[in-house]
């Protein structure tokens, strides 16, 4: 990765800190290797700037939309666009909409040798109105286990994909070289947020849960409470509260807001900000570093409709973050030289 000619770190770094001097587990200096992420694929259909809901017997005109892989490819494409070399463990159709699936994933450089092929592919409609965006969906949401073979550098998935490759997982992670383990965590449509569904955290390094995943899950009155109830059972856990910003707790305790921007769609912030951290950690920046990109890139994809399609490149990424510098409050932007 080409790196500034200039440096810029604001926040809790001084000009002249190396990326990898604030600490934490990337601290070391780059880590390079492949990125598997790992979970259900899709084509979206995203439809951004709805007046109102839908309503029965109307046609609604929208200003914008995007036709774009989503699911697992929203972490993936992030992750190929910040220069990571990323593969999907996913299913993949065999009809149309998999085979535009397929070709806009190999356009982005995605790896797909793990990918295993089904009749059909899963498709997902997406409408954003009133702040917020309801979602119709064909197909499933399961994903195959992870293959045997050279261990990741990093390994992005949420928990029941972990729960189902356990074996592998740990083998990789008692290697010379350990993967790295982002896990999260999805909604429980059945309303039990069972405790047990958290088992598999022992083989993550990072856990990611949204605000409402954590209270539900921990029972906590808090995001703040929740977020120490899950730092009991993982290294690093993170909440994210959409455009609230973060509450982590890792090497230390952050919080970190993000900047004012109207939102335009929010598909896919949630793993653009799991791609960046992870992009961050792979290049040694310690924790608040490694927030302040990831809640960046995050804030940056809402401003256009489509979770891959507007994922951040470099150079947009480091023109957001300067753009917005008045605003960044506690954030510290050493990951400006890495890009």
């Amino acid at each position: 990765m080409d790196s500034l000619a200039g440096r810029t770190v604001s926040g809790g770094s001084e000009p002249g800190t190396t990326a990898s001097s604030a600490g934490g587990p990337g601290a070391g200096g780059p880590t390079t290797g492949p990125v598997l992420a790992v979970g259900p694929l899709f084509l979206d259909v995203v439809m951004g700037g709805l007046e109102h809901a839908p309503r029965p017997g109307q046609e609604q005109w929208v200003p914008d939309c995007a036709l774009t892989p989503g699911g697992v490819a929203n972490q993936a494409v992030a992750l190929s666009r910040l220069g990571l070399a990323a593969s999907v463990v996913t299913y993949v159709g065999r009809d149309t909409a998999g085979r535009l699936v397929e070709a806009m994933l190999a356009e982005e450089g995605v790896g797909l040798d793990a990918v295993a092929y089904v009749e059909r592919q899963s498709v997902s409609t997406s409408l954003f109105f009133d702040g917020d965006r309801a979602i119709t969906t064909f197909g499933s949401d399961a994903a195959p286990p992870v293959a045997p073979g050279p261990a990741p550098a990093a390994l992005l998935a949420d928990l029941a994909g972990i729960a189902g490759s356990l074996d592998v997982i740990r083998a990789w992670r008692d290697s010379s070289t350990p993967t790295w383990v982002l896990g999260d965590v999805g909604w429980d449509p059945t309303g039990r947020w069972d405790p047990a569904d958290l088992d598999p955290l022992h083989a993550v390094d990072v856990f990611t849960p949204n605000d409402a995943e954590a209270l539900h899950y921990t029972r906590a009155d808090s995001v703040a409470e929740a977020a120490g109830m899950l730092a009991q059972r993982v290294g690093t856990v993170i909440v994210t509260c959409g455009a609230h910003g973060v509450v982590a707790i890792g090497e230390e305790r952050i919080s970190l807001r993000c900047p004012a921007v109207r939102a335009v769609d929010t598909t896919g912030a949630g793993d653009t900000f799991s791609a960046a951290l992870t992009w961050a950690h792979l290049h040694g920046l310690g924790l608040r570093a490694a927030l302040s990109a990831a809640v960046l890139a995050a804030t940056l994809t809402v401003l256009s409709p489509g979770g891959a399609s507007s994922a951040p490149r470099p150079a947009q990424l480091a023109a957001f973050a300067r753009s917005h510098r008045p605003e960044l409050e506690g954030y510290d932007l050493a990951f400006l030289d890495l890009l």
